[in-house]
């Protein structure tokens, strides 16, 4: 049982990946900004909670399973981040976007000439107003729903296949980068790297919800806070 949970959230990875691909933008971007909207919850958030449920694992949703808090005792991490810690992670969250939200404003100002910088997210980075609305419903539902599956239900059934929440761990961090390869080389890096980062905050917390909470930070800086600085603001 656990194997098969496990092949249905590879595919549906996959099926994500793919998918994301194949948009028609022939009926605007707010119906594409839907749709990944969409497919992010019938992707991941749907199939984690069901495979949650099939594995008997419900629990996991409320408490760190013991796998993963005897990994975070082995790394020494336990009890690192509190909920009485939030305030400092906010504030370190808060300075870090406005530190990179300046240098992508100055790196604008130097090539605005040039036209409107999009990088390497492509059509996903808000380009008006109206797209920033939508940066901002796409980095709340990503927030909430990649990390339901990457984070914990794709792990924790790496965990009980394998016997191994080390190799969960990392197997869900390079499937996560993966799932981000329409952002090219440096966005599988960067995801990756970001990946074993909400793994780490999830052990050292005990709880998902710090996890949930720092991807939402980082995406609503990549969807939002930076495109609404380099110009996506001054345009209906």
């Amino acid at each position: 049982m656990t194997a098969a949970l496990l092949l249905v959230a590879l595919l549906a990875t996959s099926w994500f990946a793919r998918k994301r691909l194949r948009l028609d933008f022939g009926s605007g971007r707010s119906r594409a900004y839907l749709t990944v909207a969409v497919r992010q919850v019938v992707g991941f958030a749907l199939p984690a909670l069901v495979m949650l449920a099939l594995a008997g694992e419900w629990r996991a949703l409320s408490e760190m399973p013991a796998s993963f808090a005897a990994l975070a005792v082995s790394f020494g991490i336990e009890g690192w981040v509190t909920p009485d810690d939030g305030w400092i992670l906010s504030i370190g969250a808060l300075a870090g976007t406005v530190i990179g939200s300046g240098l992508a404003w100055l790196r604008w100002r130097r090539k605005r000439k040039r036209g409107p910088i999009f990088g390497e997210l492509g059509w996903l980075l808000p380009r008006d107003r109206a797209d920033l609305a939508w940066g901002v419903a796409l980095s709340l539902t990503a927030g909430v729903t990649e990390e339901l599956f990457f984070r914990l239900a794709l792990p924790l059934l790496a965990t009980l296949a394998t016997g191994s929440a080390l190799a969960g761990l990392l197997l869900a961090a390079i499937l996560f980068a993966g799932a981000h390869w329409y952002q090219g080389w440096s966005g599988v890096v960067a995801t990756g790297v970001m990946g074993l980062v909400f793994a780490l905050l999830y052990l050292a917390s005990g709880t998902l919800w710090f996890a949930i909470a720092a991807h939402i930070v980082v995406d609503l800086n990549a969807l939002v806070i930076r495109p609404a600085l380099t110009g996506a603001w001054r345009r209906a």
